[in-house]
């Protein structure tokens, strides 16, 4: 049977690593997306109580890396936000029913939250296409990026202070989103148009150093997608989105009076499949994915400047689990359902979740999230630790008094990792 050529199989690209990104998205946009392309826009998640985008983009993940990167950010994010953040976004129907009690101030379990991240990316699917980036006459480093966000602090509008504005309107925002009240949708729309002219002074401020800083583009006949530096809106920073591949972007182009970021045409995109026969879910491209894993990449999730405790591996375990409950009849059904997030209604169709008012029918899952939770807390302090301790390694001068804060650094790690063996005996 000859492949759809919608359909993409991961090794019909040259690397997965280079110059290709993904999209993941709501099975319900399929069509949508397949007709029009990736428009930029500014969705329901980066309008939300956890981020409020001032340009229209179409966001991405660039290569492995990132796609691992966000995948691991939406599974620890899911227990370390408030339930009251999910208020507005794309998640909020897969909150599980067994926190439905719960505080709006208060967070999920780490399994409730890998409960909702299963649900959540069986409904989506990704899609892939080749990315260039962008090549300028110069690169900007990490000295000269300091050097410009530095100078934001000072900025001002109309005598006030941008930054401390802008601090003041995200809190404000923030309050009102996780009330998720009727009656605070005006007073939201008037505090995020605020917001976001006043991260568009600051872009428009800032930019013509940037130009100067990098010089002339050089290969805009290849029509470039990615941009290398970018101005992050929600943050009032410039950065190097290469470094954070999980959490980027198409670049931004300035347009027919329009700041936004560059159209993905529907000609460039494809849907993963594992088969090449039919659309597979965001559970099975996350398998895909760390198949491809291998022992050269350096995955930045297992280096302790990420602040997330590598949490993949463990996930799949959990999803694995559940395929076997599926298989033993052990699911509840969830009949459809029509829910309001942020300004639209959308419906959920009919799915089967895990009861985690009622663990103990499943075999091995308490035993299951012991150790998860076990495992967190041994490699979230393990990475807190040797964090902080590079931090304090770099401020010093003296080479003798390194070897001894490294030699420091390497016994602690080894007392961990003996206690971890121990704790998973």
């Amino acid at each position: 049977m000859e492949k759809d050529k919608k359909l993409a199989l991961l090794k019909d690209f040259k690397s997965i690593r280079e110059n290709v990104a993904f999209h993941f998205t709501s099975q319900k946009n399929i069509e949508s997306i397949l007709n029009e392309g990736l428009r930029p826009l500014i969705g329901d998640n980066a309008s939300g109580g956890l981020g409020q985008s001032a340009i229209e983009k179409t966001y991405v993940s660039y290569g492995l890396e990132g796609v691992l990167q966000l995948y691991n950010r939406l599974i620890s994010a899911s227990f370390q936000q408030r339930i009251g953040d999910f208020n507005g976004i794309s998640h909020k129907p897969f909150v599980p029913d067994s926190a439905k009690d719960k505080d709006s101030k208060d967070s999920l379990s780490i399994i409730e939250g890998f409960e909702m991240i299963r649900q959540y990316m069986e409904d989506n699917v990704y899609f892939i296409f080749d990315a260039t980036k962008t090549q300028y006459e110069y690169s900007i480093s990490d000295e000269d990026l300091e050097m410009v966000n530095s100078s934001i602090k000072d900025l001002n509008d109309s005598g006030i202070n941008i930054v401390e504005k802008f601090e003041e309107l995200d809190d404000k925002i923030k309050d009102l989103v996780r009330q998720d009240s009727e009656g605070n949708k005006e007073e939201i729309l008037r505090l995020v148009d605020e917001r976001d002219r006043l991260s568009l002074v600051v872009r428009e401020k800032t930019l013509p150093i940037i130009d100067r800083l990098r010089g002339p583009l050089l290969n805009e006949e290849d029509n470039p997608i990615m941009e290398e530096i970018d101005y992050n809106d929600e943050r009032l920073v410039w950065v190097n989105q290469m470094k954070a591949p999980h959490n980027t972007h198409t670049r931004i182009i300035d347009e027919n009076g329009r700041t936004q970021g560059v159209r993905i045409t529907k000609d460039m995109l494809r849907l993963f499949s594992h088969d090449g026969k039919t659309q597979s879910n965001g559970l099975d491209f996350l398998e895909s994915m760390l198949s491809q894993v291998n022992s050269n990449d350096k995955i930045y999730l297992d280096t302790s400047r990420c602040r997330d405790c590598n949490l993949l591996f463990k996930f799949q375990e959990y999803i694995q689990l559940v395929k076997k409950y599926k298989l033993s009849g052990l699911l509840v059904t969830k009949p459809e359902e029509t829910i309001e997030i942020g300004s639209k209604k959308r419906t959920i169709p009919e799915r089967q979740v895990m009861d985690l008012t009622n663990i103990e029918k499943y075999p091995e899952l308490p035993e299951f999230i012991e150790g998860l939770e076990q495992y967190y807390e041994i490699h979230r302090y393990k990475k807190t630790t040797r964090t902080l301790a590079e931090e304090v390694f770099d401020k010093i001068k003296d080479s003798q008094a390194k070897k001894d804060v490294e030699y420091q650094i390497s016994k602690d790690e080894q007392s961990l990792e003996n206690t971890n063996e121990i704790s998973t005996k």
